[in-house]
């Protein structure tokens, strides 16, 4: 953490306003270019995705505040803040193309709603929040009562919508009716933006996921009324819809089999695997080391690295681009690293995958710093993920979890071959706590339990650490089927010793240089840290002929052997190492361990 320079800036976090951003905030990027793009892009609609926090919400507040027309209550345009949006939009990135603003700014009657907060486990809270949704769009456009150009038939209609006097299908049609009466007062076509628009979908999936047994008929029917619903209202939004300019829906993920955008005319679409729209979300390079230097940060050359190694790596479109909440929080907060973006929401949809026993794994080697070969599709099949990796690595992918070291489009045009890893250390946290998490149901033991054990260990009582071992690997003799199982729980087991032992009082490494070879696991206290023990742990996984003992013995030769210690040498606060060698065999093990000081 650092002390920032001077701190003459105010930042907004949280806001998904943009007027109230850049009139409030003296600390923000413009990504008012976003607009050039739109203006330019020929599709009629066009769906973008993008992670959660990424911009997504504050960008569509953007385009609604630059192109929608200012008006009175009387319906009449009001000039003067046309004339102060221009003003502030001249003085921004898109001021460099008077051309734009002279065409479009505050000149195209626009429609904006947001399906964020539309969540429920039945389908009467789901249309019931949609209804609210639609109340507040109809309530934003009341000045249409006033106006001389609608007729008493379209006033009637407007009526029904602001008393929440209207039936199903008039749910179904609400925005191309509105579209029409902004149409016959404007005498212009209109813009729609829906933003996230998949959160209903996703929100149900979740709840899904999480249950044992595939949907029964009841189930089904309830989900496809549900689909029907959206289906229908998008349709009648974006299809055919004559009063239409251009429709623009956000979401994170491109919902396959759901027929959600079927036939929907020159539809056009941009994920995280794609370059048209990448700067526009998300924070690129620049932008980040514009923010560093305005903050003062970029005088602290390691805490300016350190924010880079938790908060980027994601290859977006050939360009390195930052997760924009956590960067903002982060220097809200002085430059102190934690996890901002991980918790921001639920995460039940990732989380409740990321422990299936099928996908460990994968999950150990993006963990460990590897990359995963996948088949990206843009459109994703929620149904799959308990059964099929690729469906998660997709699911992964576009929700931000993993990134795409490369990407290759495959011969069909459609999908895309892909090498994903972990981006940074802020998200990589969830992979090892879901590896601690998947150990615990495997052991059956509950979180506090296990770090319980853990504790034992790092307050040097060995004996009950490698009592409760033996333990918990005899309840989990169940899933000790293969070779490759049992290796799996040992390695995870080893990872979840490495993520319980992360915090502010020690320093951890898994399979580092020291001396002449590489530990499997290093855990050095730090001066903070109540107990002044260091461990290192080396393990090994021995046939059923071998002898346990024999090869725990070996595990700890290697330690001494390879002088392992060291690096922990160079920490003087440590008073006493550990060297702990442990030998597996299905759900058998063996300790030897020695005490050095």
């Amino acid at each position: 953490m650092t002390e920032l320079q001077n701190e003459t800036y105010t930042i907004n976090i949280g806001t998904s306003d943009f007027k109230t951003l850049v009139t409030e905030s003296t600390l923000f990027v413009d990504k008012t270019l976003l607009i050039k793009n739109i203006v330019k892009d020929a599709c009629d609609v066009l769906l973008i995705t993008r992670p959660r926090r990424w911009g997504k919400t504050l960008n569509m507040s953007m385009l609604q505040y630059f192109f929608t027309i200012p008006v009175k209550e009387d319906s009449s345009i009001d000039e003067k803040e046309r004339s102060k949006r221009n003003d502030l939009f001249s003085k921004m990135k898109i001021g460099a193309y008077p051309t734009i603003l002279q065409k479009h700014l505050g000149k195209i009657p626009t429609i904006f709603v947001s399906f964020k907060g539309i969540k429920g486990s039945t389908y009467e809270i789901i249309e019931g929040a949609l209804r609210n949704v639609i109340y507040k769009a109809y309530t934003t456009h009341k000045y249409l009562l006033q106006s001389q150009k609608l007729d008493d038939i379209q006033k009637n209609l407007f009526k029904k919508f602001i008393t929440k006097d209207f039936d199903l299908s008039e749910l179904q049609n609400s925005l191309f009716y509105l579209s029409e009466m902004l149409h016959t007062h404007f005498g212009q076509k209109v813009l729609i933006l829906i933003d996230e628009y998949d959160t209903p979908l996703n929100d149900w999936y979740a709840l899904q996921l999480a249950k044992e047994d595939a949907l029964s008929p009841e189930e089904d029917t309830y989900f496809q009324t549900v689909l029907a619903l959206f289906r229908e209202f998008l349709g009648e939004s974006l299809k055919d819809n004559i009063y239409l300019e251009k429709g623009i829906v956000t979401g994170i993920l491109r919902v396959a089999k759901a027929s959600l955008f079927s036939g929907v005319n020159n539809l056009g679409e941009d994920s995280i695997l794609e370059e048209d729209y990448a700067e526009h979300f998300g924070f690129t390079e620049e932008e980040v080391n514009s923010l560093l230097h305005t903050c003062g940060m970029d005088q602290h050359p390691e805490t300016a690295q350190a924010l880079k190694s938790w908060y980027n790596g994601y290859n977006i479109g050939g360009l390195t681009i930052y997760n924009p909440w956590s960067i903002m929080n982060c220097i809200k907060n002085r430059g102190k690293f934690k996890a901002y973006w991980v918790g921001t929401a639920s995460t039940a949809l990732i989380e409740r995958a990321l422990i299936l026993d099928k996908f460990q794994t994968e999950i150990q080697t993006l963990v460990e710093g590897g990359s995963v070969e996948m088949l990206a599709d843009p459109k994703m099949v929620f149904a799959d993920i308990k059964s099929s990796p690729n469906a998660l690595y997709n699911l992964l992918l576009f929700s931000g979890y993993v990134t795409a070291e490369t990407v290759k489009q495959a011969l069909d045009g459609i999908t895309y071959i892909c090498r994903v890893k972990i981006p940074n250390r802020e998200v990589r946290g969830v992979f090892m706590t879901s590896v601690v998490q998947w150990i615990e149901s495997k052991f059956k033991a509950d979180s506090r339990e296990y770090r319980a054990f853990v504790n034992d260990l790092l307050s040097g009582n060995v004996p009950k650490f490698i009592e409760t071992l033996k333990s918990y690997l005899e309840v989990s003799a169940s899933y000790f089927d293969s070779g490759k199982q049992a290796e799996l729980l040992y390695n995870g087991f080893m990872w979840g010793l490495f993520a319980s032992s992360v915090n502010e009082d020690y320093f951890v490494e898994k399979e580092r240089e020291t001396g002449q070879g590489r530990a499997d696991l290093l855990i050095i206290p730090k001066d903070t840290s109540s107990h002044a023990i260091a461990f290192i742990l080396e393990y090994k996984i021995a046939s059923k002929d071998e002898n346990l003992e024999t090869i725990a013995k070996s595990a700890l030769d290697q330690i001494e052997k390879k002088e392992y210690a060291s690096k922990i040498k160079a920490y003087k606060n440590v008073k006493k190492i550990i060297s702990i060698g442990l030998a597996f065999s299905g759900k058998n093990v063996e300790v030897a361990f020695k005490e050095s000081f």
